[in-house]
């Protein structure tokens, strides 16, 4: 159960990326939160849900606005090939809802697959009866073009932002650290995503994340629980459509992350919740683009690997 609780945590939340012109095909399953320093296998799913409220002042017509919900569902799976390497996998359900006074509609289906390989360059805990332990992972992956990506309505397409998927094969880079004393430790993961242009000629702006996380972990021989607390930075770029900037695109958010693991024998449950607490996206001096608040729940299955039983804290 020790090493379950400290070093089997994945997928702690999906806070990457959810800004107004990021989200939907861009909400990303790309983070994998506290990582386990000690690899098990492990399969779950994940429930997401973002929100977000757009307006424009029209100066002669009437005002615009938009309350959109994206609710993913995330079939998510590691599979730890050794001590030293490991591949995660993330396959997303969306259902998107639009709500404005002039346009209501609904998006469903298979989002965009990630796949990400990781190489643990750093990992401490095979040295017996040490209170400090650290490990660092780096990781590339790939985010496949296979979701829905150019809807229509009315013989139009849907905002870009509001599709499925993106339409493009997109590059991601990953860097997770984690610092551990005893029962209190600190986990640091940052993410870059190359976008590249899809047959449409649209490309999203690339995207960087961050997220800074303070945990501590309450072991109890058949019950434990892991709360945290920290901070996560989101920006990208401004879009581009045949090579021209996008208006009301890119910008960058400041989030307060608080959550919890339960831990039941090799079951996870995971819930986490995301306060915006700064937020700064492109917008013309008529628009506003605003973040709610977001959420997530989640259930892992760890299965133990060779690597995981050859390595005890």
């Amino acid at each position: 159960m020790k090493y379950l609780i400290i070093t089997t945590i994945a997928v702690l939340s999906c806070i990457n990326a959810w800004a107004c012109d990021i989200c939907g095909c861009q909400l990303g399953g790309y983070s994998f939160g506290i990582l386990s320093q000690n690899p098990t296998h492990f399969i779950g799913v994940r429930y997401s849900q973002a929100q977000f409220y757009a307006h424009i002042d029209n100066e002669t017509l009437p005002d615009e606005y938009s309350d959109d919900i994206y609710r993913t569902m995330e079939l998510m799976g590691r599979y730890v090939i050794s001590k030293k390497w490991q591949i995660s996998a993330v396959l997303p359900y969306s259902y998107n809802v639009m709500d404005g006074n002039s346009q209501k509609t609904t998006v469903k289906g298979i989002g965009d697959p990630i796949l990400i390989g990781y190489y643990n360059v750093i990992n401490t805990t095979s040295e017996n009866f040490r209170d400090w332990n650290h490990s660092l992972l780096v990781g590339a992956g790939l985010k496949f073009p296979l979701g829905e990506y150019d809807a229509e309505e009315n013989d139009e397409i849907i905002n870009r932002n509001f599709q499925l998927g993106s339409g493009s094969l997109d590059y991601l880079l990953a860097v997770i650290y984690t610092l551990k004393y005893k029962s209190v430790g600190l986990n640091l993961e940052s993410s870059y995503k190359i976008n590249t242009e899809n047959d449409l000629h649209y490309r999203f702006g690339n995207q960087f994340t961050s997220s800074l996380k303070l945990y501590y972990a309450m072991i109890q021989p058949s019950f434990s629980l892991l709360p945290y607390v920290g901070l996560t930075y989101e920006a990208s770029e401004m879009h581009t459509d045949d090579g021209f900037l996008q208006v009301n695109t890119g910008g960058n958010a400041l989030l307060t992350n608080v959550g919890v693991q339960a831990f039941y024998k090799q079951v996870m449950f995971m819930a986490n919740y995301a306060l915006v607490t700064a937020q700064d996206y492109n917008t013309d001096t008529r628009s506003t683009i605003e973040s709610k608040n977001r959420f997530q729940l989640g259930v892992v299955l760890n299965i133990a690997s060779k690597s995981s039983q050859e390595i005890k804290l």
